[in-house]
């Protein structure tokens, strides 16, 4: 109570976690509980709005998006609450509806995706990329890793960013400037190309003859990507 700011009339409370038959999330109820012993103790004059929600369930990112969605949420003369952000909640219809082409990324960054399998190297060459360009350049550096606990034989995506400002961004690539497939079998299984920017560079390892090609180039040519690197093995 002593740090909120005395401006605050409204709060938006997220909950990683989902406790059916509850009458709220646990933080949320530690919050509205707090206000009303304060309310009560007389130590401030009047309530503040307090709406709670869920966030990340089933695993999903929490973006920048879903971040203006809850305080557009929050800013209604009558908020949905409780709420749920990130998923599409078609059966208690709880979910906010969110723009997931919107984006804060900085210009300056570099963003690339690599899509390898397990114990091929990608991540671990992806890992030692990140380490040299953060430690002996001037730039900044992050990178996130995604693949199953059993990794070997697994798809595995490495996203990593680097530019000249500091990177505060606790989520993956959207955008990307540059994208490698290091699997063939990717591109039939996967949207490989999903979150490439427009002029996207995408390199991609190719275990065929160039004769077979056609039916990548089209798919290449669908996404508009304007630079294509392929290495026929």
């Amino acid at each position: 109570m002593e740090i909120l700011p005395s401006s605050a009339y409204s709060i938006a409370v997220l909950d990683r976690t989902k406790e059916c038959g509850a009458t709220g999330e646990p933080l949320y109820t530690d919050i509205v509980s707090a206000f009303m012993k304060a309310f009560s103790n007389g130590d401030i004059e009047s309530l503040p709005k307090i709406i709670g929600g869920r966030y990340g369930l089933s695993s999903k990112e929490f973006t920048p998006a879903m971040v203006n969605a809850v305080f557009a949420n929050l800013a209604k003369p009558t908020p949905k609450n409780p709420f749920t952000i990130g998923i599409f909640d078609d059966v208690t219809h709880l979910s906010l509806d969110f723009n997931a082409n919107e984006h804060c990324d900085d210009p300056q960054w570099t963003q690339a995706m690599f899509y390898g399998l397990g114990a091929d190297g990608t991540v671990g060459a992806n890992k030692n990329s990140i380490k040299i360009i953060g430690e002996n350049t001037s730039l900044y550096a992050q990178g996130y890793f995604v693949y199953d606990s059993k990794k070997s034989g697994a798809r595995t995506v490495s996203h990593l960013r680097f530019g000249p400002n500091t990177i505060k961004a606790p989520y993956l690539i959207h955008t990307a400037g540059f994208i490698a497939c290091h699997q063939f079998g990717f591109l039939e299984k996967v949207d490989v190309l999903g979150n490439a920017a427009k002029g996207a560079i995408f390199y991609l390892i190719l275990f065929m003859t160039k004769m077979k090609f056609g039916k990548i180039f089209r798919l290449i040519y669908r996404k508009k990507l304007w630079t294509l690197i392929c290495v026929f093995l």
